[in-house]
C-alpha cells in the first residue's frame, strides 16, 4: 500500500555516529553526519533506501534503518520491509520531520561490537584449506549466483547482490602492510555493489581502477564496449567478477551483477598493467604543482608508499611530464589575473608600483614590480648605483626576468625592481627603464645614478633617452670581455685569448692612464686587431682611468646573482605565484638583514670595517713628507702620492674608487688628529644601513584565484607570451661574483699535438709533417 503523507515530510538521516546509553536506559546518538531526504508521495522502502544510498557511501543491501517511537528513546525499531516503513511514516504523519538512523549491516561471523586488530602475517605459508573453510559461506553464496542462470554479459535487469561487499574482500592474509598504503584506503568503498550508478562508463572504469589499487589486485576486461563492461580478477580461478552496462534510454551506467569475494591472495598493483601515464599524471598533478622540481625517483617512492603502485624511473618521468603539461593549461589562467594581482600589490604595499603592458594582439608582454620598501631603501640608504641584468625563465613559457639591483652599505645585493618580459630586446629594456625612472630618480632628487649594465640590446640608447645627463653608464666588464672574445678574428690559442681578456680586465681596473696604456700595449703585442677593438670600445664607459661616475669598484652587472637562484626555484610556478614567491624572498631578506644589523657594534658595516682596518695597518708604513695647504705628499714603498684632505682625493685614486680613505690618506688624517671614520662614504655607516632596511614588504593575500575565468565585455584579456621553446637545452651564462671572468666563458679549443694548429687533434691532422 502506498503512503501518501498529508503534508511534506523530511527524514533526517543520521549516519556514522554511535549511541550513548544513560543510566535510565535512554539512548542518545552522537557524532557522524546528518542528511535530509524528502519523503515523496507513493514512496516505498526500496525507493527510500535508494535515495539514501545516493547521498552516503553505502549500498542499499548493506543498509539497516532504525528509528525511535514517539516519546520513547529506549527502544530502536528496525525497518526491514514496506509494512514497517508504512508504520514508521504513520507514527510521524503529524510531524514535519522524523529522525532515522542508518547503520551498516555486518557480514556473518564478524564481531560488530569491536573491531579486532589485524594479525601480523606469519612467516609460515598459511593453510589454504583452513582459509577456505572460514569463508565457506560467502563463497558458496557467490557460486549459487550461477544457479540463477543470469547472463551477466547481456542482461539489462538489475540482479540483487548475493553477498554484501566486505571491507576486506580477500579471504587470505594480504601481502602488503596496509599502513604503507594509507592514501589508497580512501578508495576501498568507491564501488559499493549492485545498483550503484555512474554517469558514464569512463567514470566506472576510473572507479574500478582505484578500487583494484585499494584492494591490491589486478583485473582483466572480458568485455569492454561502449554499452557494457565485464571485468574479472586476473588471478586464475578467482570468482571475483563485476558487470556494468548503460541503462536504457539514458547515459547512466549501473552495476548489474557483482561477485564481491576473492579466493586469491591479491597482489601489489603493478604500473604496467593499469597505471597509465595519463592516470598517474593526474594523480600526482597537485604534488607536481606544489613541488615543480620533484624528481621521478621521489614520485615513484611516494606512489609505492601511499598507493602500493610500482613505477620504474621512466614511467615516473613520463607521468611527471604529463602532469606538467596539464598544469600549464591552468597556469595560463594566472595571466588573466595580472591586473587584479597588480592592484593587490599596490593595495597591500602603498607606494609600490606593479604595472603590466600588452602588445597590439593583446598577448601578455611584460610585468614590472617595484615595492615601496625597495624604493625607500635605495633612496635613503644605498649608493646611487644600480646594476641592470637579465636571467632566463627556464619554464615551458620561456620569457626573461629583467632586474635592477643596488648595493647596500655592506656590499650586499639589494633588490630594487624586476620585470617579467617575453624576451630581452630594445623595446622591453626601454619600457623597463621608463617604469624605473620615477621610482629611483623622483623629481627634485639631486645627484646622478651610475648604471652598470650591458652596452647592447638597446640599454645604451634607452639610458641616454630616459635618464639623459642624470646618469653614468658603466659597461659591464663581463659582457665586454665576452664580446671581445667573440669578435676576435683569426685563430688564437686558448692561452692567447685568456691573456688578452685578463689584460682587458687589468686595463679596466687600472686607476691611472699610464697603467691603462701599458695593459693595452700588452694586448697589442698579442693581436693588433684586438688592440684596435679595445681603443674603439669607448673606454670612458668602462676604464677607471677615464670613467667619470662612481661605481665603488663594482665592474660587472651580475651583482644581483641572488635573483638567479630565486628564479631557478620559482620559474615553474604560474606568473602570479612566481612573482609572489619573489616578493616573499625579498620580504624575508629585508627582515633578516634588519634584525642582524641590530647586533652590530661598529660605526661601519662589517665588510667596510674590515677593509678600513686593513688600510689603517698599511697606513702605519706611510711617510708624510711635507704639506702645502690641504695637500700632502706621502711616500709608500717606492711610490709617491699626493693627498688632498679637503677634497677627499688621493692621486692613487683608491679613495675615489672605493669610498674609503686609502692608506695614504689615513696616514695624513691620523698625523693631524682626524678620524678616518669621519672621511668614509656615508653609505658605509651602520646608520645608513638601518635606513636601507627600515621599511618592510607586506604579505599579499592568497592570489591563486583572484577572478573567475569569465571576463566582462571590453576587458583586456592578458595571456602568456607567444614565445616558442627552442630545441635543446637552454644555455645560461652567468659570471660568478668575485671571479676574474675569462675562465668562466672562454672555451678551450682543440690544439693539434703534431702541427700545433687549432681546431683539430693529432688523429685528424692532415699536415705533411712527418712524425
Amino acid at each position: 500500500m502506498a503512503i501518501v503523507p498529508s503534508k511534506k515530510m523530511i527524514a533526517i538521516c543520521q549516519y556514522g555516529g554511535d549511541f550513548d546509553t544513560y543510566d535510565d536506559g535512554t539512548m542518545n546518538y552522537v557524532g557522524g553526519e546528518a542528511y535530509a531526504v524528502d519523503l515523496d508521495e507513493n514512496m516505498q522502502l526500496s525507493g527510500f533506501k535508494q535515495e539514501i544510498a545516493e547521498t552516503i557511501d553505502l549500498s542499499v543491501d548493506a543498509m539497516i534503518i532504525k528509528y525511535f517511537l514517539p516519546g520513547n528513546k529506549k527502544n530502536l525499531i528496525t525497518v526491514s520491509k514496506d509494512k514497517d516503513f508504512q508504520r514508521m511514516v504513520s507514527y510521524y504523519k503529524d510531524a514535519d520531520q522524523l529522525e532515522v538512523f542508518i547503520m551498516k549491516d555486518s557480514p556473518a561471523g564478524k564481531n560488530a561490537k569491536k573491531k579486532q586488530p589485524a594479525r601480523r602475517p606469519q612467516k609460515a605459508t598459511p593453510n589454504v584449506e583452513t582459509a577456505a573453510i572460514v569463508q565457506v559461506a560467502p563463497v558458496s553464496n557467490a557460486v549459487a549466483l550461477n544457479d540463477q542462470h543470469v547472463d551477466i554479459e547481456t542482461t539489462t535487469e538489475i540482479t540483487p547482490a548475493a553477498v554484501p561487499i566486505s571491507s576486506n574482500p580477500f579471504p587470505m592474509v594480504a601481502v602488503d602492510d596496509d599502513s604503507q598504503r594509507l592514501a589508497a584506503k580512501q578508495w576501498e568503498n568507491i564501488i559499493t555493489g549492485v545498483g550503484q550508478r555512474f554517469h558514464s562508463l569512463a567514470e566506472f572504469r576510473e572507479a574500478l581502477r582505484k578500487y583494484s589499487i585499494a584492494h591490491a589486485f589486478n583485473f582483466v576486461y572480458k568485455k569492454n564496449e561502449n554499452q557494457r563492461v565485464t571485468v574479472k580478477c586476473k588471478a586464475e580461478g578467482c570468482p571475483w567478477r563485476i558487470h556494468a552496462s548503460k541503462l536504457s534510454t539514458t547515459q547512466l551506467v549501473c552495476i548489474k551483477t557483482m561477485r564481491p569475494v576473492h579466493n586469491c591472495q591479491g597482489v601489489t598493483s603493478k604500473a604496467p598493467f593499469r597505471a597509465k601515464r595519463s592516470w598517474v599524471g593526474n594523480l600526482i598533478k597537485e604534488k607536481v604543482k606544489e613541488s615543480p622540481k620533484i624528481k621521478p625517483k621521489e614520485i615513484a617512492t611516494e606512489l609505492k608508499r601511499d598507493y602500493g603502485i610500482d613505477l620504474n624511473y621512466s614511467q615516473a618521468r613520463r607521468a611527471k611530464e604529463y602532469a606538467r603539461e596539464q598544469l600549464l593549461g591552468s597556469y595560463k589562467d594566472a595571466y588573466s589575473e595580472l591586473p587584479f594581482f597588480c592592484e593587490k600589490i599596490m593595495e597591500t604595499n602603498p607606494g609600490s608600483l606593479a604595472n603590466y603592458s600588452t602588445k597590439e594582439d593583446s598577448s601578455f608582454h611584460r610585468l614590472f614590480v617595484c615595492f615601496h620598501a625597495s624604493v625607500s631603501g635605495f633612496l635613503h640608504g644605498c649608493r646611487p648605483l644600480l646594476f641592470l641584468d637579465s636571467t632566463p625563465l627556464n619554464s615551458r613559457y620561456q620569457g626573461m626576468l629583467l632586474t635592477a639591483t643596488a648595493a647596500d652599505g655592506d656590499d650586499g645585493a639589494f633588490p630594487v625592481a624586476f620585470a617579467v618580459v617575453d624576451e630581452e630586446n630594445d623595446d622591453n629594456w626601454h619600457w623597463f627603464l621608463t617604469q624605473l625612472k620615477p621610482m629611483v630618480s623622483p623629481v627634485g632628487t639631486p645627484g646622478q645614478i651610475t648604471f652598470v649594465a650591458d652596452f647592447q640590446k638597446g640599454i645604451r640608447e634607452s639610458l641616454r633617452e630616459i635618464f639623459g645627463g642624470e646618469c653614468y653608464h658603466a659597461y659591464c666588464l663581463g659582457y665586454l670581455a665576452e664580446k671581445l672574445n667573440k669578435d676576435l678574428k683569426g685563430h688564437f690559442s686558448h692561452d692567447a685569448r685568456r691573456l688578452m681578456v685578463e689584460d682587458l680586465y687589468a686595463a679596466a681596473h687600472a686607476p691611472k692612464l699610464e697603467a691603462f696604456e701599458k695593459c693595452c700595449e700588452d694586448i697589442k703585442a698579442i693581436s693588433p686587431e684586438a688592440y684596435n677593438w679595445v681603443i674603439r670600445s669607448e673606454p670612458e664607459h668602462w676604464a677607471n682611468a677615464f670613467f667619470g661616475g662612481l661605481r665603488y669598484n663594482h665592474m660587472t652587472s651580475n651583482f644581483g646573482h641572488m635573483f638567479y637562484s630565486w628564479v631557478s626555484e620559482a620559474n615553474e610556478l604560474p606568473i602570479t605565484q612566481m612573482i609572489d614567491e619573489l616578493r616573499g624572498k625579498m620580504m624575508q631578506l629585508i627582515y633578516t638583514r634588519r634584525v642582524e644589523s641590530t647586533q652590530w657594534m661598529t660605526r661601519l658595516t662589517p665588510s667596510m670595517e674590515e677593509k678600513l682596518k686593513n688600510e689603517i695597518i698599511k697606513g702605519r708604513s706611510v711617510q708624510v713628507i711635507r704639506a702645502h695647504g690641504s695637500k700632502f705628499e706621502v711616500r709608500y714603498v717606492d711610490m709617491i702620492e699626493v693627498v688632498d684632505i679637503e677634497n677627499w682625493d688621493c692621486s692613487c685614486k683608491g679613495w675615489l674608487l672605493t669610498g674609503l680613505p686609502c692608506c695614504h690618506a689615513i696616514a695624513v688624517l691620523e698625523q693631524y688628529g682626524r678620524s678616518p671614520y669621519d672621511h668614509c662614504s656615508r653609505y658605509f655607516h651602520v646608520e645608513m644601513y638601518h635606513l636601507t632596511y627600515a621599511d618592510s614588504i607586506h604579505p599579499i593575500p592568497n592570489v591563486e584565484r583572484l577572478m573567475d575565468t569569465e571576463t566582462e565585455d571590453g576587458a583586456v584579456l592578458v595571456t602568456p607570451p607567444p614565445t616558442m621553446r627552442t630545441p635543446g637545452r637552454t644555455k645560461i651564462r652567468k659570471v660568478a661574483p668575485g671571479r676574474i671572468g675569462p675562465s668562466d666563458f672562454l672555451k678551450r679549443q682543440l690544439q693539434c699535438g703534431k702541427c700545433k694548429g687549432l681546431g683539430h687533434n693529432k688523429r685528424s691532422c692532415k699536415s705533411m709533417i712527418s712524425d
